[in-house]
């Protein structure tokens, strides 16, 4: 059983990773070897359980509020 919810947390990590990675890329606004920005890369897909329902939250309040306006 744990076995599944490490493989899992990885596996959602890696796609996390790749998402961001591809993101990171198209981004022109930060230089690509800029070494903070690559920590942060690495780092923050290790918490995505908070992140990813916290980036969601973000995003559909800016939503709502375009809608509302």
């Amino acid at each position: 059983m744990s076995g599944n919810i490490v493989t899992w947390y990885w596996t959602i990590y890696f796609m996390v990773f790749v998402y961001w990675l591809m993101l990171f890329y198209q981004d022109d606004s930060t230089p690509n070897n800029d070494l903070i920005s690559w920590a942060f890369l690495f780092l923050t897909p290790l918490f995505w359980p908070i992140v990813l329902p916290v980036s969601s939250w973000e995003l559909s309040r800016k939503a709502l509020s375009n809608i509302l306006i």
